[in-house]
C-alpha cells in the first residue's frame, strides 16, 4: 500500500546468474560457429600437412605461398575485380536509383521491378548466360556480330576481366540500388531549393549538396561491395576458371578440388584465406561504422516532407533507354539464351532451322536423373532447416544484445561482433574451415552429409538475418516486455506472446530471403560436397563443367522459377511488414 493505492505486482525477479544464463550459451554457441572454424583455419596455415591436428608446426605453408609470383598476381587480379564491381556498380546503381527517386521517370513501378527482378537469376546462373552469348568461338551474340558486321573477329570475349567485371556489375546493382534508393528518396527538398535560389546550377548542386548527404549511404554500399566483390566466387569460377584467371575464391575452390593426383592443398588454403581474412575483417569494421553512423544525416524531419522531381525533359528517352537496356542485360539475354539451350538437343546457335528441333529432352533427362532429384531434394530441406535455424539465433541475438540488461555490455557487443562477422568472411572460407573441424573431429559422422551444409549456411547467413532481426526488434518500444515482466510472464513467455508476434513480418522476411539465397548458394556447397549431399546449384555446375550445357541450362530454368516464387513471396512480406510499421 501506498498511499491508499493499490501496489503494483512486483516483477520476478531470479539470479543474475540465472538471467545471463541464456546469453552465455547464446555466446558459447557463436564461438563454435564461428570462432572455432576460424582458429582451425589459422592454426591449419602453420602445420606441414595443412590439418590442425597434426603434429608439428611450421611456416612452410606460408613460405609457399609468399614465395610464389603468383600470388601477388593473385592479389592483382582480386582487386581489380573488387574495385572494378565496386565502381562500376555503384555508377550503374546509383544512375538508376537516381532516376527512379528524383526525377520524373514515367512508369516507376514497371522501372523498380525491372531493377529487381534480376535477382531471381543467381549469378552463376547470368554467367552461364553470358558466356553462352559472348563466348569467343561459340558465343550467339558474337556469331551474329560477326555475321552482321563482317567481323573477322568476335568482338567480345567474356571470358576476361573485362567480361568477369561486366556480368557481377549486372548481378550487384539491384543491391546497390536497395541501398541507395532511400537515401535519395529521403534527402530534403529545401536544401536543393535554397541552392536554386542562391543561383547554384546542377553540377554545383551535384557536388556540394548531394554527395555530401549521400556519402554516408556510397561509402556503405562501396564498402559492402569492396567486401563482395573479395570473397564472390559464382562469376569467376564460371568465367575465369576455365582460362586460367583467378581470384582468392576462385584459386581457393581449385586448391580444394583440383590439384592433380587428387590431394588438397590444405595449409596453401589455410595460408591464402588468413591474409585476406584480414583485410575483409577491415572492411566490414569499416562498413558497420558507416552504417552504424549514417543516422547524422538524416535530413527527414517532417510531415511537409516532400522530394523534389527534377524534370528530365529531353533526357527523358535516355533515362527510359537507360533502364530498358539494364533489364535486357541483365535478364532477357541471359535467360533467353538458357531457356533456348535447355530446348535443344544440342549447342546450337538461335535460328529458324533450329525451331523445328525444339525438345524437351534436356528437362526429362534432368527430372529423369535420380541423382538430380536427390540434390533438389537435399537443397529443399536443408534451406528450410538452415533458415529456421538460423532466424532462431538471429533473433536471440537480436533480443540479448538490445534488452539482455542482466548481461554485462562488453559481453553483448562480443556477441553482437560475432554475429556480424560472418559478413566478412567468404563461402570458400568458410566451407574450408568447417572441412578442417569435421574431418578432424571423425567421431561426429558430419563430415560428407548435408548436416555440414546445414551448420555452414547458419553461420554464412547470420549476420544478415541478425541484421534484419535487431531492426525489428529496435521498432518494438522495450514497455510492452517490461509490462509483461510487470504481470509475471518469464521472459520466454514475453518473447513467444509479445516479441515474437510484432517481429514476425520482418523475420518472416529474413527467412524467406535466406531460403533462396541457400537454394541458390554454389561456393560452399561446392567445397562441402560429398556422395550423398549434392544440392541442386552443385548439380547445376556438375552438368556444366562436364560439358552437359543443355542440362546445365534445364536446371537453371528450374531453378529460376523456383527463385521468382520465393522472391514474390519474400516481397509481399516485406511490404507486410511496411504496413504493419506504419
Amino acid at each position: 500500500m501506498n498511499g491508499g493505492g493499490i501496489a503494483a505486482p512486483a516483477a520476478p525477479r531470479s539470479s543474475g546468474f540465472m538471467s545471463s544464463l541464456p546469453g552465455w550459451a547464446l555466446l558459447a554457441l557463436l564461438i563454435y560457429l564461428v570462432v572455432v572454424p576460424l582458429g582451425l583455419l589459422l592454426v591449419a596455415g602453420f602445420k606441414p600437412t595443412g590439418l590442425p591436428y597434426d603434429p608439428g608446426f611450421s611456416l612452410e605453408q606460408y613460405q609457399v605461398v609468399y614465395g610464389d609470383p603468383g600470388f601477388y598476381k593473385l592479389v592483382w587480379q582480386t582487386a581489380i575485380f573488387a574495385v572494378g564491381c565496386t565502381v562500376c556498380a555503384l555508377f550503374v546503381g546509383g544512375l538508376l536509383a537516381w532516376l527512379v527517386e528524383r526525377t520524373d521517370l514515367p512508369m516507376k513501378g514497371m522501372a523498380r521491378v525491372m531493377i529487381a527482378l534480376p535477382m531471381v537469376l543467381p549469378p552463376f546462373l547470368l554467367a552461364m548466360g553470358w558466356a553462352l552469348l559472348a563466348s569467343s568461338r561459340t558465343g550467339v551474340l558474337n556469331r551474329t556480330l560477326m555475321d552482321v558486321f563482317g567481323l573477322e573477329s568476335a568482338p567480345f570475349n567474356i571470358y576476361s576481366m573485362g567480361g568477369m567485371i561486366f556480368v557481377e556489375t549486372l548481378a550487384l546493382v539491384p543491391s546497390v540500388y536497395l541501398i541507395l534508393c532511400s537515401a535519395f528518396r529521403n534527402m530534403d527538398p529545401s536544401l536543393e531549393e535554397a541552392a536554386m535560389t542562391s543561383g547554384a546550377r546542377w553540377p554545383q548542386m551535384i557536388r556540394r549538396i548531394f554527395i555530401p548527404l549521400l556519402s554516408p549511404a556510397i561509402l556503405a554500399a562501396g564498402a559492402y561491395l569492396l567486401i563482395v566483390g573479395f570473397l564472390v566466387f559464382d562469376v569467376p569460377g564460371t568465367l575465369g576458371m576455365p582460362v586460367g584467371l583467378f581470384v582468392v575464391s576462385s584459386r581457393i575452390v581449385y586448391l580444394a578440388t583440383d590439384q592433380s593426383g587428387g590431394t588438397s592443398a590444405y595449409g596453401q588454403i589455410a595460408a591464402i584465406a588468413v591474409s585476406f581474412l584480414v583485410l575483409l575483417l577491415a572492411l566490414a569494421w569499416g562498413y558497420r561504422r558507416l552504417t552504424r553512423h549514417a543516422n547524422r544525416f538524416i535530413t527527414v524531419t517532417g510531415k511537409g516532407f516532400r522530394p523534389r522531381q527534377l524534370k528530365l525533359g529531353s533526357l527523358r528517352p535516355f533515362a527510359i533507354l537507360f533502364v530498358a537496356t539494364y533489364f535486357v542485360l541483365a535478364v532477357v539475354l541471359p535467360l533467353a539464351i538458357l531457356i533456348w539451350t535447355s530446348l535443344t538437343p544440342y549447342l546450337a546457335p538461335v535460328s529458324q532451322e533450329m525451331l523445328k528441333q525444339l525438345t524437351l529432352s534436356q528437362h526429362k533427362a534432368v527430372f529423369s536423373n535420380s541423382r538430380a532429384g536427390g540434390a533438389a531434394w537435399t537443397s529443399a530441406w536443408v534451406s528450410l532447416l538452415s533458415a529456421t535455424l538460423v532466424t532462431a539465433i538471429a533473433l536471440l541475438v537480436a533480443w540479448t544484445v538490445l534488452r539482455n540488461k542482466a548481461l554485462a555490455q562488453r559481453t553483448r557487443g562480443v556477441i553482437d561482433t560475432l554475429a556480424f562477422m560472418p559478413l566478412a568472411i567468404p563461402g570458400t572460407m568458410i566451407g574450408m574451415a568447417l572441412v578442417y573441424v569435421y574431418l578432424t573431429l571423425a567421431f561426429t559422422q558430419v563430415y560428407g552429409t548435408a548436416w555440414i551444409l546445414v551448420v555452414a549456411y547458419v553461420t554464412v547467413y547470420l549476420s544478415f538475418t541478425s541484421r534484419a532481426a535487431s531492426a525489428s526488434l529496435i521498432q518494438v518500444h522495450p514497455e510492452l516486455e517490461e509490462a509483461a515482466r510487470t504481470c509475471g510472464a518469464t521472459t520466454l513467455t514475453t518473447l513467444r506472446r509479445i516479441v515474437l508476434p510484432l517481429l514476425l513480418p520482418g523475420l518472416a522476411g529474413a527467412w524467406v530471403w535466406v531460403v533462396a539465397h541457400v537454394m541458390r548458394e554454389l561456393s560452399t556447397a561446392l567445397l562441402l560436397q560429398g556422395d550423398d549431399n549434392a544440392t541442386v546449384a552443385v548439380q547445376l555446375w556438375s552438368y556444366w563443367s562436364g560439358g552437359e550445357p543443355g542440362k546445365a541450362a534445364a536446371v537453371g530454368v528450374w531453378l529460376v522459377l523456383a527463385m521468382t516464387v520465393i522472391t514474390v513471396i519474400w516481397q509481399r512480406l516485406a511490404a507486410r511488414r511496411e504496413e504493419v510499421s506504419t
